[in-house]
């Protein structure tokens, strides 16, 4: 009988190179650990142990080495080595470290539990880029377990990473085989309890995680939605909009399509589902105040900044009806108007009594009619007519955006993933410009990689980076993802791309890191 409460305390080494420096998790298979490498100074990574495994555990374990071993994504852990200690009846996997919390813990700190939608989007994009590069596999790799908890935000939200393979299988269309009590509850999908899992058994899980994220409430599960639906009970599922009534009605349908307990009835791929969240708008308000929350927009390889018209000047002509109606005026307004209406009355008032001489009266002409060359015509009477000239409506000025603002040049390293091992060079943007968010340029890279060429994109005011090198030598365009950091630097992700979304079986993928010069 394994004794699954025996932990490594600090210090501990394994395998004669790995010193544990912290206990991350425990479970009933083992637990998992920091490490540091002895050999490579500086080198950290996560240990995960099974104790005294039988032959199931032992299968699914190995099982689960195979597949994120030949895996390569910046959202998904990666295998360095698998490793047994017969002396004391274990297995180990060694593999990336992903430091921060996960995302179930994240959510319990948030205000009702939940995030905004914005956020959620944020967060989520690099793990749904994840499940389509599992879902783009040959054959297929259905993860099964999708679920906040199974998800770690380490630095931001936009380097979040999806962990847990533990009974992630390879689907097979002909297969039946189950997972019963193998998924988490109220985020796995009714197949898990019935028929064989699919891809779409993913999209229930994913659907199942936006829910929770969005409502701060976990979703009644499956198998008990089953159970009510076959008595010819409602759905005990609720629409996010009624637990949380500023989210849309539009979300709600989409989040409850994702999650249907027919498989047929959900979104076929995972693309799909991204496709609809991205395009719905939310009407998010916690204070009371109309925010459409845009989703954020494909690269262009050129923008165009427009700035609205502010409404009231939407008309070529403004008539200004009344005193009451018009805008403020200025001090010196006024006190001009005030001026003409009193010359009017006393010249009228002396022209009425006859108190001026003939001659006078008669000069008197003069700088009327000059006075009514300088304002607006009016119809002739046999009384002098105050005229108020329209004063000029000025434009709102428009809000100034402050857009990060980037040097001429950068020099850093790209590393490119998709050899074995990883190939590591230089890497330059140069002749760079920028107009508002649009920036372009030209990049190139240093011996082992090609690719050279002219690069355009946006800049964003949260300081998000996007860029597209267009195809070299019939290759794959590379589009790059990234974040200026406060040290002015630029760091991020980038991948071959094709009917946009990142191909990784179709060229270069990795990560880069550039400073100005």
């Amino acid at each position: 009988m394994r004794d699954v409460s025996t932990k490594y305390a600090k210090g501990t080494i394994v395998a004669n190179r790995y010193i544990i420096d912290e206990l991350l998790g425990t479970g009933g298979f083992g637990a998992v650990y920091r490490v540091r490498d002895r050999r490579v100074k500086g080198n950290v990574f996560a240990l995960k142990e099974v104790i005294d495994p039988n032959k199931h555990e032992l299968d699914s374990f190995l099982s689960e080495c195979a597949i994120l071993k030949r895996l390569d994504h910046y959202a998904l852990p990666h295998v360095y080595r698998v490793f047994e200690d017969h002396t004391h009846h274990r297995i180990y996997m060694l593999m990336d470290y992903a430091d921060g919390p996960n995302l179930e813990k994240l959510r319990q700190q948030q205000p009702g539990k939940r995030f905004p939608f914005s956020r959620v989007l944020a967060i989520m994009a690099p793990i749904v880029d994840a499940i389509i590069y599992l879902h783009t596999q040959q054959p297929p790799i259905i993860h099964r377990d999708i679920k906040p908890a199974n998800i770690i935000v380490p630095r931001s939200d936009d380097d979040a990473v999806l962990v847990d393979f533990g009974i992630a299988k390879e689907y097979e269309q002909d297969s039946t085989t189950t997972a019963v009590r193998h998924c988490s509850p109220g985020y796995g999908a009714p197949e898990h309890y019935a028929t064989g899992t699919n891809i779409r058994t993913d999209v229930y899980s994913l659907g199942a995680t936006f829910y929770a994220l969005l409502t701060g409430v976990i979703p009644v599960d499956a198998l008990h939605r089953m159970t009510q639906m076959s008595s010819k009970s409602a759905d005990p599922l609720q629409p996010v909009n009624e637990l949380v009534p500023t989210l849309s009605g539009e979300l709600a349908a989409i989040i409850a399509r994702s999650m249907s307990i027919n498989s047929d009835d959900r979104f076929a791929s995972i693309e799909e589902f991204w496709q609809a969240i991205q395009c719905c708008k939310i009407d998010e308000s916690e204070n009371g105040i109309s925010i459409d929350d845009e989703p954020p927009q494909p690269l262009a390889t050129s923008a165009v900044v427009t700035t609205p018209t502010p409404p009231e000047l939407v008309s070529s002509s403004v008539a200004v009806r009344s005193i009451s109606s018009s805008p403020p005026r200025s001090r010196s307004m006024v006190m001009f108007l005030c001026c003409v209406v009193l010359i009017a009355l006393v010249s009228g008032a002396i022209w009425g009594s006859g108190l001026l001489p003939s001659g006078q009266q008669a000069n008197r002409i003069i700088p009327t009619a000059s006075l009514a060359a300088q304002l607006p015509r009016s119809t002739p009477t046999s009384t002098p007519t105050v005229v108020i000239p329209t004063p000029t409506l000025q434009p709102t000025p428009s809000p100034v955006v402050q857009y990060p603002a980037l040097t001429r040049s950068y020099n850093g390293k790209i590393s490119n993933k998709y050899t074995t091992p990883s190939t590591d060079t230089d890497m330059v943007l140069s002749q760079l410009q920028q107009d508002g968010m649009a920036i372009r340029g030209y990049f190139s890279v240093g011996s082992g990689l090609v690719g050279n060429g002219n690069f355009a994109g946006t800049v964003t005011i949260d300081s998000k980076i996007h860029f597209l090198v267009p195809s070299y030598g019939g290759l794959l365009p590379l589009f790059f993802d990234g974040r200026v950091q406060k040290d002015g630097s630029i760091s991020g992700s980038y991948c071959s791309y094709q009917n946009n979304h990142c191909n990784y079986t179709g060229g270069g993928y990795g990560s880069w890191h550039v400073t100005p010069l």
